[in-house]
């Protein structure tokens, strides 16, 4: 009985085999091995977790590595530039993604970075802020002049106190009444390190809401990588313990992008779910340099909630001087 014999693949030839075998072959291979280094130990090394920070743009890649590798129609190429993108997947799959919500009301929370060399009119910014109407404020980079600017407008009735935007240059705005505010007293590990998150109970119709106002370090060094990731840790753990009380919401410059596994470590450590979820997140830190091009850089600037909390509406704000964008959420909060 004659066997039947596989049809053998046509050779490549020309331009497609010689991209093939110094491109697309070597290329797809790197990639996998790149990224698997990154999902694997970004955790334990500071530079490997720095590449989270462009990790939209690595994704970017892998798909443009899946599109060249179908081109060549080799199937090993196919293989592992699927492999590739697929792990670099991993992470945005793993971020806890709090509730969608179609109820009417609630509450609005804003965030953004001031930027501490901002040379913009803070007019621009209160523009804004008359527009959205956000409940709850939180800013971080804090200037006295802008401190000033923003008592000025008179559009909340409570504020955080002057001595912690002197300290940590972070100040929050409210409509709701603020029962109470503190520092978290963490211990340091790193000798250079000052930097505290900002507790406060609110009082939402006379029961509390726990608001927890973020900027840690970022990690530009490694002494200032590992302060940022104690900051996370401390934090989850005060966090975790207030959720037996009443909701939780944190926002604020984190410094710490969405892929990074010391944001998805806080999300499970805290209890708490992402107001924005998925890989294709709009930047909020940009380079000033590029952004009459378009806004290149990371997403840090995060809103995150108790699980009670679900999300009517998550978006970036428009462009006020700063080298961060406003990041806006309208939430639904449990009655009872």
């Amino acid at each position: 009985m004659q066997k039947e014999q596989s049809m053998p693949i046509a050779p490549l030839k020309g331009p497609i085999a010689l991209a093939y075998r110094v491109l697309v072959l070597p290329g797809v291979i790197a990639y996998l091995f790149a990224v698997s280094i990154v999902v694997l130990a970004a955790d334990r090394f500071w530079l490997v977790d720095l590449l989270t920070f462009a990790w939209p743009y690595i994704i970017a890649t892998g798909a443009l590595l899946v599109v060249a590798a179908l081109v060549t129609r080799r199937l090993k190429a196919i293989v592992i530039a699927g492999a590739g993108l697929a792990v670099a997947l991993i992470p945005a799959a793993d971020v806890p993604t709090a509730r969608a919500s179609a109820a009417a009301g609630g509450l609005k929370v804003l965030t953004a970075n001031l930027f501490v060399r901002n040379a913009q009119d803070p007019a621009v910014f209160i523009a804004m802020l008359r527009q959205e109407k956000p409940d709850i404020v939180i800013l971080q980079e804090t200037t006295k002049r802008w401190e000033e600017a923003l008592s000025a407008a008179g559009l909340y009735a409570y504020e955080s106190n002057s001595d912690v935007r002197e300290r940590d240059a972070i100040k929050v705005f409210s409509v709701l009444p603020i029962r109470s505010q503190t520092e978290l007293k963490r211990a340091f590990t790193e000798e250079r390190a000052y930097k505290q998150p900002l507790r406060l109970e609110l009082d939402m119709r006379g029961k509390p809401l726990f608001l927890y106002a973020f900027h840690p370090e970022t990690p530009r060094r490694l002494w200032q990588w590992h302060d940022r990731n104690a900051y996370l840790s401390a934090a989850a753990d005060a966090v975790r313990g207030d959720l037996e009380t009443a909701p939780v919401i944190v926002a604020g410059d984190w410094n710490t992008p969405t892929w990074s596994p010391f944001f998805r470590a806080f999300l499970k450590q805290a209890g708490l779910a992402s107001t924005a979820g998925g890989w294709l997140q709009p930047v909020t830190r940009f380079s000033q340099k590029l952004d009459t091009v378009a806004y290149i850089g990371a997403s840090i600037d995060h809103i995150v909630v108790s699980p009670d909390i679900s999300v009517r509406a998550r978006r970036v704000g428009p462009n006020f001087g700063s080298n961060h964008l406003p990041v806006i959420a309208e939430l639904a909060l449990p009655e009872t």
